[in-house]
């Protein structure tokens, strides 16, 4: 089976998205690109819901429908999936295949009210493509279980976190065991020799009966009576494991559906953590405003500096200076002859020893002299300061260490421009982070922790009671051996008994054909799965990586648990002591020795398969699971891929992949996406950029790390 098409509608914010899938056998993969909360998982979940209906929903009470929808108005979900079946038939001995098309449609109608999803039932349409047209087929539900068989859905439609179900440390190594024995099962198609077991014990019943009715010995009828006791018993005890198994597979997916919506509600950040940016950014900003009013303040200022004089007056500056350096030279400046002549005549003798007492010619020609100097110093007392200063002035403003005015402009204008931008920056990232913090709900997170805590406490109640239940029906099969040996040893003595006890070892014989055969299939299968699982993980780890200088084999034991052997002969226990890359391999590397061994074709449909991976041990991965299909090999596989994990894989998904589209969630505008996509409501949309390609409408802000090219709508 193969999907060429699926057409989404209503089913979450999946409001309108058509999809192709490459059925390429030289290009078997289609990549959508989505980040975290774009809706990977909600496309999952569709194809999920198209081909197996409500059977495989997480939460039946949980509305299929848009989350805004509005309440008590009906809303119309549906998923039509185009497909191709290949059927192998024996005629006279040689193996014919013969190919469909298919059209499968279920759609479901819902009138939210609230969390209630006041869902109707499924309807579903199966038709038949042919020379005529689409043709109808009766009984759909049966004939998609042939073709893709409900117990295989984990196997087919995994995301990362779910692939770990076979190496899960949440497990109990019983729980794990189990998995992968009925993984082996549902791939086999054992369920009509296990019909046959189950009949052959029905009748063996049967003929108890009839042994208690003729003999006439009690410790046979004793025997007997305790023999279907314990058939009993066992038939309770071994339907009360299933229902536990069942119960602890829905706890683990509950589990990790929990998980997952705790690191959807965390997707932002930790309340607390944000909150502290936020103060830390607001911080940021109110230092950053202040520093730029303090230089807005200076470059007023700067406007009244002298050192914008200069620079606008400089020529008639020089020329004055130079005019009283002139007068510098000459001695006119500064002047000190008046005070001497005042001395002088208070001393009545001038400096040649002329006698200038009072009445003396000498005296008035003097006083004279000092009136005409007095008139004349007033201008040297102003021109004096004048030149001193002016040249201190001049010295500082024309030396060439000193800045310029247009120097002082130019740094105080780039800090501006600076501190402009740190606000642009700040307010950028405070309004990134307010939208996170709004879109995290603290009593949501509370509750489901507390939910979490409550379910793994159930897991473990569940999983001790799976162990005695498994010890118990250990205990009683033991018994069983013991009782039908002792009643065949009984029953001899009789000979009334002879014609039923030759029946009842025709069933034996027959009872122990089925399990020896149920047990050769599982042994032979289960030897090539892990073979082949071995051979694939030793691949993906490299052998010139780290982890293939500590791994020697990998297998899946006779009690069907998948184990690690060092090259110094040492049993690993993949839970702990196998890092989380490697545990992913080793569980995709079972997957599709499971699926190569079986050569069952189905869509592999796996939601962020390269979390936890890096470097070759993830490039190593994608080729693996991205192989073209060979002759005895025909594979489909549709990936749904962060950027971060396509990071650095842009070589294999060019030479693999068919298809290539990319997912948007509108409603991550602003804090995720780049541009407004204008949508008057919450929804995926679709565009058809490629791993290496982004447009205005699917940018993301982180997009500029990945060296990505921009495509023109």
């Amino acid at each position: 089976m193969k999907i060429i098409a699926a057409n989404i509608r209503n089913f979450k914010l999946l409001r309108k998205i058509d999809l192709t899938f490459s059925v390429d056998p030289k290009k078997p993969l289609t990549v959508i690109r989505a980040e975290n909360g774009f809706g990977k998982t909600s496309t999952l979940h569709a194809l999920r819901w198209g081909l197996y209906g409500q059977d495989v929903l997480e939460d039946v009470h949980v509305r299929l429908s848009p989350s805004d929808w509005p309440e008590d108005t009906l809303c119309k979900i549906s998923v039509e999936i185009d497909f191709v079946h290949t059927e192998i038939s024996m005629v006279d001995g040689e193996m014919m295949t013969s190919t469909t098309d298919y059209r499968l449609k279920r759609e479901v109608q819902e009138k939210p009210i609230g969390d209630n999803p006041n869902r109707d039932r499924d309807r579903v349409i199966l038709f038949e493509k042919n020379d005529a047209g689409f043709k109808p087929i009766p009984d759909v539900e049966s004939r998609l279980d042939e073709m893709l068989p409900k117990e295989m859905i984990d196997i087919f439609f995994t995301d990362g976190d779910s692939a770990m179900t076979f190496i899960s440390p949440n497990l109990t190594n019983n729980a794990k065991s189990d998995k992968v024995k009925g993984a082996i099962r549902s791939l086999l198609g054992l369920n009509l020799l296990e019909k046959v077991e189950k009949r052959l014990s029905n009748t063996q019943s049967e003929v108890n009966k009839k042994i208690t009715k003729i003999t006439k010995s009690s410790k046979l009828i004793s025997l007997t009576k305790e023999i279907e006791d314990t058939k009993e018993s066992l038939k309770v005890n071994k339907e009360l494991i299933n229902t536990l198994n069942s119960q602890i597979d829905n706890i683990d997916k509950q589990l990790n559906d929990i998980e997952k919506e705790l690191t959807q509600a965390l997707i932002a950040g930790s309340y607390e953590e944000l909150a502290r940016q936020r103060e830390n950014y607001q911080k940021h900003l109110d230092d950053a405003v202040k520093e730029e009013q303090r230089l807005k303040i200076i470059h007023q200022e700067l406007f009244k500096e002298e050192i914008l004089s200069w620079e606008i007056l400089e020529p008639i500056f020089v020329k004055g200076f130079k005019h009283l350096g002139n007068l510098h030279e000459k001695g006119i400046i500064p002047s000190s002859s008046v005070p001497v002549l005042k001395e002088r005549i208070d001393l009545k003798e001038c400096i040649c020893g002329a006698d200038l007492s009072e009445g003396t010619m000498a005296r008035e020609a003097v006083k004279r002299l000092i009136e005409l100097k007095d008139k004349d110093d007033i201008k040297a007392n102003y021109l004096s300061p004048l030149y001193y200063e002016s040249k201190g002035k001049f010295d500082s403003f024309s030396s060439e260490e000193t800045k310029s005015w247009n120097d002082y402009y130019n740094d105080l204008k780039r800090s501006r421009l600076t501190e402009r931008d740190n606000i642009k920056k700040a307010e950028k990232e405070l309004k990134i982070i307010n939208t996170k913090l709004s879109q995290i709900d603290v009593e949501e997170i509370e509750q489901k922790l507390a939910q979490k805590v409550m379910l793994s406490n159930n897991h473990k109640i569940k999983t001790n009671k799976l162990y005695e239940c498994k010890v118990k029906q250990k205990e009683a099969n033991q018994t069983l051996q013991s009782l039908e040996q002792e009643q065949k040893i009984h029953s001899k003595n009789e000979e009334k008994l002879n014609g039923i006890n030759a029946e009842k070892a025709v069933l034996t014989d027959l009872n122990n054909i089925v399990e020896d055969s149920l047990s050769e299939m599982h042994r032979v299968y289960l030897n090539n799965v892990s073979n082949r699982m071995n051979n694939l993980f030793l691949d993906m780890i490299g052998s010139d990586s780290e982890e293939s200088a500590i791994f020697q084999k990998v297998q899946i034991n006779s009690n069907y648990n998948i184990t690690v052997q060092t090259k110094d002969n040492r049993t690993l226990n993949p839970d702990y002591e196998v890092n989380g890359a490697s545990q992913r391999a080793l569980t995709f590397a079972f997957i599709w020795a499971l699926t190569e061994e079986s050569g069952f074709v189905a869509p592999r449909v796996i939601d962020t398969p390269l979390g936890m991976m890096s470097g070759n041990v993830k490039r190593r991965v994608l080729n693996m699971i991205s192989r073209a299909a060979k002759e005895d090999i025909d594979r489909q596989v549709i990936l749904f891929l962060t950027q971060s994990e396509i990071s650095h894989t842009e070589g294999i998904l060019d030479k693999a992949s068919g298809m290539t589209f990319t997912l948007i969630n509108t409603d991550k505008f602003p804090g995720d996406l780049m541009n407004d996509p204008k949508s008057s409501q919450p929804e995926i949309l679709l565009c058809r950029c490629s791993h290496r390609e982004y447009c205005d409408q699917c940018q993301l802000n982180n997009y500029d790390e990945f060296n990505l090219n921009h495509r023109l709508n």
